[in-house]
C-alpha cells in the first residue's frame, strides 16, 4: 500500500515537527489487519535523501525546500511571492515510477486551500500506477468532499477501519476491524515526531474546525505510554503533541500520564506547538511540564478583549493567562521563551484590540506569535461570512488562504495588517 504525504503550495509554510499523523495512524491499521507492507512517500520530509539539504534547528524543526511558482490569479492581491515547498516534483514523480506498484494508494490533505499540493500528488500516482485506486482523506478530504473529490475517491473522517475495509473490497477479502491499534510511527525516518494523546476538542471557538474533524475524547494511559516508548524505542529524541486540548480534565488525563513518563524515565523532550489552555494550567502542570522536560510551550491567549473572547473563544479569561505565565515562572520557565497565540483577521475583529493585545504581551515579557485567521468550513465564522455574501456558496478554497482576510473586506484592512505584524515582530525581536 502506498501513502502519500503531498507537497504545499503557499506563501509561508514551516516545519514545525509538521507530519502525516493520519497516515501514521491508517498504517497501524494496515499492518495489524491486513499484514499488508505500507510504503509512505512523504513529500515534506526535509532528512529524505530525496530532499535537497535544509538544516535542522536544536529541536527537529527547520525550512523546507521550496520552490518559487506562479500566484494564482485569485490570490493576486496578497502582495508576496508564492511557493511550492517539499521535494521536487521530477524528483517524488520519477522516485514513485520505479517503485512496484501498490494495491491502493491513500492520500492525506491538510489546509482547504493547499488542495493544489493534493491534486499533484494525485496526478504522480496515477502517472506511475496507472490503474490502482487512490483514496483522499484528511482536513480537507472531509470539510469539502465534494471538491476533493474531483482527484479521487473520498474518505471522509476518521480513516482507520474505512481503510481496512477498503483494501478487503479491493482483495475480495474480509478483515475485522476493532480497537485502534499503535500509529506505524517506523514508516517515517525522522529524528523528530509527533502524536497526541487526545482527539477533537470540548470547545467550540467560533473560527475552529476541531470538533467536525474528530470525536473530541482521550487515549488511555496504557496506550499513550505505549505510544511515548516506542517512539523513544525508535531514537526519537523530540516529540510534539499535537492536542488541541491536552490539559481538558489534566486529573484525569495529561498528570496520570507525565507522572508515568517522569516515573518510566522515558527519554523524550516534549513540545506544544499548538494553544495550550491556560485555564487548567495550575502548579502540578507547570512542575510536570518542567520536570518533564518540556522545551516548547505555546499558550492560548487569542486576544485580551473580554467581549471578543467570549463571543468568539468562550475557553480562556486574560486572568487566567496570567496566572499560568506566573506559574510556568515560578517553576523555571523564562518568560521570553514563552509563546502567545494572538489570532488576527477574524470576521468582525478591529485591529485596534490586536494591538493592545501586542501591548499586553510586550509588558506581560511574553512573546507574541500570530495566527492568522483562516476561513474554516463548517465553523461559525465561515457561515457568516457566506451568509454576508463574502465568499459565495461556489467558491475556489483558495480563498481561504490565511493572507487573503485583509482583502476580503470583512475584518482588518491591509494597511492595518502590516502594521500588526511589524509590531509583533518588534516584540519578538526585543524579548529573544
Amino acid at each position: 500500500m502506498a501513502l502519500i504525504h503531498p507537497p504545499i503550495y503557499d506563501f509561508t509554510a514551516y516545519d514545525l515537527w509538521l507530519r502525516p499523523l493520519g497516515l501514521y495512524n491508517i498504517a497501524g491499521y494496515i499492518k495489524e489487519y491486513t499484514q499488508l507492507k505500507v510504503f509512505l512517500f512523504d513529500y515534506l520530509d526535509r532528512e529524505s535523501k530525496l530532499s535537497p539539504p535544509s538544516r535542522t534547528k536544536k529541536y527537529g524543526t527547520g525550512k523546507f525546500h521550496r520552490e518559487r511558482v506562479e500566484k494564482p490569479h485569485l490570490l493576486s492581491p496578497v502582495k508576496r511571492y508564492f511557493y511550492r515547498f517539499g521535494v521536487p516534483e521530477r524528483t517524488m514523480r520519477k522516485f514513485m515510477e520505479g517503485f512496484p506498484e501498490p494495491a491502493a494508494v491513500f492520500i492525506t490533505s491538510g489546509m482547504t486551500y493547499w488542495y493544489p499540493g493534493v491534486e499533484e500528488a494525485v496526478r504522480a500516482a496515477k502517472k506511475a500506477w496507472s490503474d490502482v485506486p487512490v483514496f483522499l482523506g484528511g482536513t480537507y478530504a472531509t470539510l469539502l468532499p465534494e471538491h476533493a473529490a474531483k482527484f479521487a475517491t473520498v474518505i471522509s473522517g476518521e480513516a482507520g477501519c474505512q481503510v481496512v475495509n477498503i483494501i478487503g473490497e479491493i482483495r475480495g477479502e474480509i478483515f475485522p476491524c476493532y480497537e485502534e491499534p499503535l500509529p506505524l510511527f517506523e514508516i517515517s525516518h525522522r529524528t523528530s515526531s509527533a502524536t497526541s494523546t487526545t482527539r477533537g476538542c470540548p470547545y467550540r471557538c467560533s473560527f475552529c474546525a476541531s470538533f467536525l474533524l474528530h470525536r473530541w475524547r482521550k487515549k488511555p494511559l496504557e496506550r499513550v505510554l505505549m505510544e511515548f516508548e516506542k517512539l523513544a524505542r525508535l531514537g526519537i529524541k523530540d516529540l510534539a503533541l499535537y492536542d488541541d486540548a491536552l490539559l481538558v480534565d489534566a486529573e484525569q488525563h495529561f498528570k496520570p500520564i507525565f507522572r508515568e513518563v517522569l516515573r518510566e524515565k522515558i527519554p523524550l523532550r516534549f513540545h506544544l506547538p499548538n494553544g495550550v489552555h491556560v485555564r487548567f494550567l495550575d502548579e502540578e502542570v507547570a512542575w510536570l511540564f518542567k520536570k518533564a522536560n518540556f522545551k516548547t510551550i505555546r499558550l492560548s491567549l487569542e486576544s485580551t478583549d473580554e467581549e471578543f473572547l467570549r463571543e468568539k473563544s468562550p475557553k480562556l479569561k486574560v486572568k487566567e493567562f496570567e496566572r499560568a505565565v506566573f506559574l510556568l515562572e515560578k517553576f523555571g520557565f523564562s518568560r521570553n521563551n514563552l509563546t502567545a497565540y494572538v489570532i488576527v483577521g477574524v470576521p468582525g475583529q478591529r485591529a485596534e484590540t490586536v494591538m493592545k493585545t501586542l501591548d499586553y504581551l510586550e509588558r506581560m515579557e511574553v512573546k507574541p506569535s500570530l495566527a492568522y485567521y483562516s476561513p474554516v468550513p463548517g465553523t461559525s465564522d465561515f457561515l457568516l461570512l457566506q451568509k454576508e455574501g463574502v465568499l459565495p456558496p461556489e467558491h475556489d478554497p483558495l480563498l481561504h488562504n490565511k493572507l487573503m482576510f485583509p482583502y476580503l473586506g470583512y475584518s482588518i484592512s491591509e494597511g492595518e495588517f502590516e502594521r500588526i505584524r511589524k509590531r509583533a515582530f518588534e516584540i519578538a525581536q526585543k524579548l529573544r
